[in-house]
């Protein structure tokens, strides 16, 4: 850097106030070849089985989205984007092939297999997970859930830290459930 760019950055540094640099005198210098990362995924697969008369779709008829987590390094977690589906009728209109139509109110539940969670190698003993349509507060289980409605907006999260230790932060949590919508 030369003596001149050198003087205009502590210059600068000198107008931004001599107690906000201060305030942060103790934090660490980063070590050449220090390095952080983040893994990202991206992954998709045609989620839904149509019924005789009735769909799940996404929001305003879309695709199934993925809802998002924020995870914590106990293995507590919770819902950062929630996922909305809709119950719709299901129905050939003369074109041939049947198409999702209009919303139709259903039960809302989730299958006995319930919900799981894989957290990588790390194990998820311990965990609580609970899934709550946010609009009416009412979890969802194998035997109740959202009544009577064409839209869930679900949430998943577990308050519970896994038993197990030592764990890798660094492994993708991923939470799957096979929701129903039950014509009544």
């Amino acid at each position: 850097m030369t003596n001149k760019k050198m003087l205009l950055a502590t210059v600068i540094l000198s107008t931004l106030g001599f107690s906000s640099v201060s305030a942060y005198a103790d934090a660490p210098i980063p070590g050449a070849g220090d390095v952080s990362s983040t893994f990202l995924e991206w992954s998709g697969f045609a989620k839904v089985i149509p019924g005789n008369d009735i769909v799940i779709t996404g929001a305003r008829s879309g695709a199934v989205e993925d809802g998002v987590l924020t995870v914590k390094g106990d293995g507590t977690f919770e819902t950062k984007t929630p996922i909305i589906l809709e119950s719709r009728l299901y129905w050939d209109q003369g074109s041939g092939s049947k198409t999702a139509g209009d919303l139709f109110a259903t039960n809302w539940t989730v299958d006995a297999d319930g919900i799981t969670a894989t957290w990588g190698a790390n194990s998820t003993a311990g965990m609580d997970i609970k899934m709550t349509d946010i609009a009416s507060g009412t979890e969802l289980t194998s035997t109740a859930g959202a009544n009577g409605v064409s839209t869930v907006t679900l949430s998943v999260n577990s308050v519970s830290p896994t038993s197990a230790a030592p764990l890798n932060p660094l492994e993708p949590l991923v939470v799957n459930a096979n929701v129903l919508a039950t014509v009544a």
